[in-house]
């Protein structure tokens, strides 16, 4: 029989594969826009999934904050911190505001760390020239390629950048082998 998806399903499907490629400028094939098409046809409403992505201007303000307080290190890759506050709610803002600094010229790899009470996250992304998940395995995280996250035990942001520093030139030493 023929299966069909309600309105609800094909929007968070279409969204996943939205944020996936990165609204169909990355990892697309055929396949992708096939599925996509097939999803339209369920019914999914394109305006009511743009007002899901929408940041709310908190948001945003704090995304702005972390990208412009970053620094560049070894050429091509911006790293940054994000700081709590209490107005916003800030863990998709760490892997947000990595995002954004990918779409800066010239940035090949990004990393976001912030430290919190309980532990200290950084969020890491690449368009694909560098590893960013070889990078955070190496202090006990993972992902792959091009997105990649770590959680440390908690400590400041210098500490995790130091330690971010260390394995980044282990990195890039490996690399010229």
């Amino acid at each position: 029989g023929s299966f069909k998806l309600s309105s609800q399903e094909a929007e968070a499907l279409f969204a996943g594969i939205m944020l996936d490629t990165k609204d169909f400028a990355m990892k697309t094939g055929v396949r992708t826009f096939e599925a996509a098409a097939y999803l339209k046809r369920c019914g999914v409403d394109i305006e009511t999934i743009r007002k899901f992505f929408r940041n709310d201007f908190e948001n945003f303000v704090q995304i702005s904050k972390v990208v412009s307080g970053a620094e560049v290190v070894k050429g091509n890759i911006a790293i940054a911190e994000c700081k709590k506050t209490d107005a916003v709610d800030y863990r998709p803002i760490v892997p947000q505001a990595a995002d954004k600094l990918l779409s800066i010229s010239g940035i090949d790899a990004s990393f976001v760390i912030m430290a919190l009470p309980e532990e200290t996250i950084i969020s890491g992304r690449s368009t694909g020239e560098i590893n960013v998940q070889l990078i955070l395995e190496k202090i006990g995280g993972g992902g792959h390629l091009t997105m990649a996250g770590a959680q440390l035990d908690p400590c400041s942001f210098n500490e995790a950048k130091v330690k971010l520093m260390g394995v980044i030139e282990g990195y890039m030493a490996d690399q010229q082998k």
